[in-house]
């Protein structure tokens, strides 16, 4: 489990998907689908495992920050 003391860096990988990132690794993903947000934990995409839902960007974000 990782711990951050520092908000996580996001980036763009496709037009619906964001990852979530640490200094060190990537924490996981925050998928939108519609009006919903997909907390994703995982390094990679095609392995990441899903682990929430939110209407919220910030609660999605959180999720994978402390997954």
């Amino acid at each position: 489990m990782a711990i951050l003391t520092r908000e996580p860096t996001i980036a763009l990988v496709t037009d619906d998907v964001y990852s979530v990132l640490s200094d060190r690794e990537t924490l996981g993903f925050v998928h939108k689908v519609g009006n919903v947000y997909v907390a994703l934990s995982g390094e990679s995409l095609s392995h990441a495992v899903e682990i929430g839902q939110s209407l919220s960007w910030d609660r999605a974000v959180q999720m994978v920050r402390f997954s």
